[in-house]
């Protein structure tokens, strides 16, 4: 495990201890032990879920080595955000839209293999670091996912592209040889909409302080947690990896200015005014991959971590050797439950999208062939490889690929106005 991938695990129990104290009701003996902090439509806040949110947040900050400036103030940026959490959900239920086990099991795969772990190991770091933690992460994993799915039928896929927009971006990229990603971090300062002068003025004289500020060598991360009004206030602003296209374009300028470690001028948008700080930029350039078109089926069992690969599967594993016989599985396995194996074809994966088991044996099969069974937790998963194919990632389905970065980079734009949207509409009673 990599230096920066093991902090997703370790904290430092002394450096949270006064935090704990700080925000534990056994603090406070003499308080009542709950109540109501904020009621959002027709769902309720307790002030044990703000405490215990808190104190995650504390953790995941500290993690950071971000420090807190103020208990009350992160508090109370944790209740925005955890209202914005039941308003996103409210959302999505009245959408109908839900997550499936089987697309939270494909994102903890991916996890682990990017922390260089099984599936069994990344559980058994996670309890080890707090009770039942791999089920609060795989909670936390689903709800996240639920919002994605909401972000993309609210907002992404009610993004529309022109062709003549299509056109553009191919051309542009063709002329552009530039494979350039960048890291940025980001403060916003919101404007209400039908904004008065009087507040353009004061969001401004605060976002002209922050920049005062981080002048002077204040942490970018530090004010963004306590001051940024942005999705991503709670992780230091951080808005990870982009590519140039998927930047909104009234940051684009900006950035062209900056280099590595270097802040921005304020920037105006219509949701208000912006600091954008570029970490690093790295080459993202990639050159001809390996993809495997991957089939998926699992059988349940309470001791397969344990035992060894039960007779009728290794048989299956000889005799099947199409796609056909592989999906006939699920009549063969018909008392399993329906969502367990809803999906199956799993489409075209690269070996770093696999599991550390499967990328073993990947690389030594042919087409329409299945894999040796991978043992989990709760049973035997079995892979069929329907193909195999050579691709250029940056050329694959290029038009598409323009469609979606223009669909992002729109909505990036535009997704702080529509989480303010649903705010101004909703009913909410903060009594913290």
């Amino acid at each position: 495990m990599t230096k920066r991938s093991s902090q997703l695990f370790n904290f430092t129990l002394f450096s949270l201890l006064a935090v704990f104290m700080a925000l534990s009701p056994a603090a406070h003996a003499d308080r009542l032990l709950d109540k109501v902090v904020a009621v959002v439509n027709d769902q309720i806040v307790l002030q044990s879920q703000l405490q215990q949110r808190t104190q995650e947040t504390a953790q995941e900050l500290m993690a950071k080595q971000i420090p807190i400036n103020s208990l009350q103030e992160l508090q109370a940026k944790v209740l925005d955000n955890m209202i914005l959490e039941i308003l996103q959900k409210q959302r999505a239920k009245e959408l109908g839209l839900s997550v499936a086990d089987e697309e939270v099991n494909e994102q903890l795969l991916k996890i682990a293999n990017q922390n260089q772990l099984s599936i069994l190991q990344l559980r058994d770091r996670l309890n080890a670091q707090a009770p039942n933690g791999f089920s609060q992460f795989r909670d936390k994993l689903q709800q996240q996912i639920l919002i994605q799915k909401l972000r993309d039928k609210e907002i992404i896929s009610r993004t529309l592209v022109t062709q003549e927009e299509i056109d553009n971006y191919l051309q542009r990229s063709k002329l552009d040889t530039r494979s350039t990603e960048y890291h940025l971090r980001h403060i916003l300062i919101t404007l209400p909409e039908s904004a008065t002068e009087a507040q353009r003025l004061q969001a401004r004289n605060q976002i002209d302080d922050i920049a005062q500020r981080l002048n002077q060598g204040e942490s970018f991360s530090q004010l963004a947690v306590r001051y940024s009004k942005g999705s991503k206030a709670l992780s230091g602003g951080d808005l990870g990896w982009l590519k140039r296209d998927q930047i909104p374009t009234f940051f684009t300028d900006a950035l062209d200015g900056l280099e590595d470690g270097q802040t921005s001028d304020v920037i105006s948008s219509p949701s208000g005014f912006h600091l954008i700080k570029l970490v690093e930029t790295r080459d993202s350039s990639q050159k001809t991959i390996t993809q495997y078109h991957l089939h998926r089926f699992m059988i349940l069992s309470d001791q397969a971590e344990h035992d060894q690969v039960p007779l009728e599967i290794l048989q299956l594993v000889r005799e099947i050797n199409s796609v056909e016989e592989f999906n006939k599985l699920k009549e063969r396995y018909s008392d399993l439950p329906a969502d367990l194996n809803a999906n199956m074809d799993l489409g075209w994966k690269t070996a770093q999208e696999m599991t550390p088991a499967l990328q073993r044996d990947i690389g030594q099969l042919a087409p329409e062939q299945m894999a040796p069974p991978v043992a989990v937790d709760n049973g035997w998963v079995l892979f069929f490889v329907e193909g195999i194919r050579q691709v250029n990632a940056d050329e694959e389905n290029e038009r598409q690929q323009a469609i979606q970065a223009i669909r992002m980079r729109k909505a990036n734009e535009t997704f702080e106005i529509w989480l303010r949207r649903l705010k101004d509409e909703a009913f909410i009673d903060i009594r913290l």
